[in-house]
């Protein structure tokens, strides 16, 4: 059967696929995107006319109590539009309400968060070594003298051996004398321990000051349920897509909660470069959305999770009483096996990846000079010392003159 020469196409603004805008004319049309040169390729192959319409909703479709649906999906089963395209999700549900066309892309449901941010310069002084390490330290500084005080059976006082310890771990030489063979074997094994513990902890500084540590965020699905039932996290997602409805019927719980909360809770955001830009730069919350969109427009800005929800089938809506489904499908087929829609989808990818990266170019003329802030931890370690000096000297004048 010969394809009609005129459609009506139901789309919705997707950023990269389906770039939305009202012509001079007020006709919409597709500005840019994979999607649009898609429309494009099959206009000119089966030859036919287009005119775009959008949803008053502007989402996807929900089914609605009667059985009729919302979004897109609505347009295509009421008769308003012809096909649907713009990324729509293939799936169980929605095919009682329209037919689908031959897939003809795949992309993993993942979520996003915002990036880690570097911890400050201030505490890298203390991350070099782990807690129970310090607590280590500390025990020994604190043991040392006094067994030093037993074994050398020195004269010296435990408040002087307590500075001979402080200095041999700044790497300084000890000042006790020793006349015994174990008292130098004690002596010089303290000596190489405390020279390998600040030569290792100079080392991992040096590093941790080169390459500044980054705080944790949640990468996978299971830690982000779990924040979510904990009531510190909150995760969105388009509206009108069959995204919540796919996890609310998955077999893992920790899945299907989130898809529960997210229904509740209303957890919805606006499919625009700024909307989810906004969502993902809040503490303490998540966006889902497929991996491709946030890798080629949130690079540097989100950190995307390492597993993903599902793996999810695009293709194009149609009537259920449509005339040219097998007509569609041979050409979508084509397409597809020859790679052309492949092809649209990296030059919009590569065009993505170009504006990232001269933004990044533009931000290395705001490198700057060595700045206070980045030497705090070691100027505060510093004027604490001075001031404990400054006391004891205060206490060494006055205190022969009080006694």
């Amino acid at each position: 059967m010969k394809f009609p020469r005129f459609v009506k196409i139901a789309v919705n603004n997707v950023l990269g696929e389906c770039h939305l805008e009202t012509s001079s004319e007020g006709e919409l049309i597709i500005a840019e995107g994979a999607e649009g040169e898609l429309i494009e390729i099959l206009s000119s192959a089966l030859k036919f006319r287009y005119k775009l319409v959008q949803p008053k909703d502007k989402v996807w479709g929900n089914r609605k109590d009667d059985g009729n649906w919302t979004g897109k999906i609505g347009l295509v089963q009421s008769g308003e539009a012809d096909l649907g395209m713009c990324k729509i999700i293939l799936t169980e549900q929605r095919e009682t309400a329209v037919d689908y066309s031959y897939p003809y892309d795949t992309m993993q449901m993942v979520f996003a968060n915002k990036a880690p941010s570097r911890i400050p310069q201030l505490f890298a002084y203390v991350h070099p070594f782990s807690a129970e390490l310090w607590f280590t330290i500390w025990a020994l500084f604190l043991t040392i003298p006094f067994l030093w005080k037993v074994m050398f059976k020195c004269n010296v006082s435990v408040i002087s051996l307590f500075g001979e310890v402080f200095y041999t771990i700044l790497g300084r030489a000890a000042s006790v004398r020793l006349t015994k063979f174990h008292e130098h074997i004690l002596l010089g094994s303290w000596i190489v321990a405390v020279s390998f513990l600040s030569r290792s902890y100079t080392a991992v500084l040096l590093s941790f000051l080169t390459f500044p540590l980054q705080e944790s965020v949640i990468r996978d699905i299971p830690q982000l349920s779990e924040a979510i039932a904990g009531g510190k996290y909150k995760c969105l997602t388009f509206e009108g897509t069959s995204v919540t409805e796919s996890m609310k019927s998955s077999p893992r719980e920790y899945v299907k909660m989130i898809g529960n909360a997210i229904d509740e809770n209303e957890w919805f955001v606006t499919p625009t470069l700024e909307g989810v830009g906004r969502a993902i730069s809040e503490k303490n919350t998540a966006v889902i959305a497929m991996k491709p969109y946030f890798e080629d427009h949130y690079v540097g800005t989100a950190s995307i999770s390492t597993d993903y929800f599902s793996v999810y089938h695009f293709g194009i809506i149609f009537q259920k009483q449509f005339c040219c489904k097998k007509v569609l499908d041979r050409k979508l087929s084509l397409i597809w096996s020859t790679g052309l829609y492949e092809k649209c989808k990296r030059h919009y990818q590569f065009r993505a990846h170009l504006k990232l990266r001269a933004n990044r170019i533009e931000g290395l003329e705001n490198i700057k000079a060595l700045s206070l802030e980045n030497i705090s931890g070691a100027l505060l370690i510093y004027l604490l010392g001075v001031s404990v000096s400054l006391i004891v000297f205060l206490i060494e004048i006055f205190l022969p003159k009080l006694k």
